[in-house]
């Protein structure tokens, strides 16, 4: 999976959480209304989505998908 491709399933997973339809890579979680419960529950949309856990607080290290698809794409 290239990094765009991480880009463009996280832009969907956090519109599934956030309750919106469209996500831009550059869009911060937290801008959008998002919060820790919310952030909770994006760790385990992760989690399902590509098998990978991701701490809470990396959603306040890389809060938008453009920065978490990095950290994914490296891991």
């Amino acid at each position: 999976m290239t990094a765009t491709e991480w880009e463009r399933e996280l832009c969907l997973l956090f519109g599934e959480v956030l309750g919106m339809p469209d996500v831009d890579e550059e869009d911060s979680f937290f801008d959008l209304g998002g919060h820790s419960l919310l952030a909770s529950k994006l760790t385990r949309r992760v989690h399902e989505a590509f098998g990978i856990k991701v701490p809470v607080r990396r959603i306040y290290q890389a809060p938008t998908p453009a920065t978490l698809a990095a950290y994914l794409y490296a891991s």
